[in-house]
């Protein structure tokens, strides 16, 4: 049995004074994770160029095979310690958006 793709969406109002040199730092951390782990599809981290973005300014994309291969990467130590930090400094609020489907 084939199961649908696990889509994981965050949206992050940055906090003021926050360079884009800080927040490419989290990125790549995160990123040079996502490689040792089995289960990811796609990763994304963008800006968020929409008008309407409401302080959202980043996003981060991603796709996994199935809500298993999330569940391994959220509890994962080292995501959370990245996403834990990038957290505490650089994110004010955060919006999650998680579905099945392709």
């Amino acid at each position: 049995m084939s199961l649908e793709p696990f889509h994981h969406i965050v949206l992050f109002r940055v906090r003021e004074g926050i360079t884009l040199e800080r927040v490419r730092r989290a990125r790549e951390a995160l990123a040079a994770l996502v490689e040792t782990l089995p289960g990811v599809r796609d990763f994304t981290v963008t800006e968020n160029i929409a008008k309407e973005h409401d302080g959202y300014k980043l996003a981060l994309i991603s796709s996994f095979e199935d809500k298993r291969a999330y569940d391994i990467f959220a509890r994962h130590p080292e995501s959370m310690a990245v996403l834990e930090e990038f957290m505490s400094e650089v994110a004010e609020d955060h919006l999650v958006v998680q579905g099945s489907g392709s």
